[in-house]
């Protein structure tokens, strides 16, 4: 029997993919970097990368998909809700992803 399909987008060090596959999923995720080499960290098992922007993507890619999660880059939110005076100086985050 063939494992249902969980495609992570922004997959970073697949955490998605790995609690997916922990529950019997096997795992394809996207992302611009590979994380899991830049660090020295093994890709977790069940799990493989794709190299590519998400903002390339089609949907046909993930006719098989069961699940599709996305995790987009939240820092330049998440740093401008602190408290010091200069994270609240930065100009507005890029929308790109939410604009396309």
């Amino acid at each position: 029997m063939r494992k249902p399909l969980l495609v992570e987008l922004f997959s970073g060090l697949h955490g998605w993919g790995e609690g997916a596959v922990a529950e019997g999923f096997f795992c394809v995720g996207f992302d611009i970097v590979d994380m899991c080499r830049d660090i020295g960290q093994p890709r977790p098992e069940g799990c493989e990368l794709v190299l590519q922007n998400v903002l390339t993507l089609h949907g046909s890619q993930f006719r098989d998909a069961a699940l599709i999660v996305a995790s987009p880059p939240c820092q330049a939110y998440s740093y401008r809700a602190m408290p010091w005076k200069r994270a609240k100086a930065l100009p507005p985050p890029d929308n790109t992803l939410f604009a396309s």
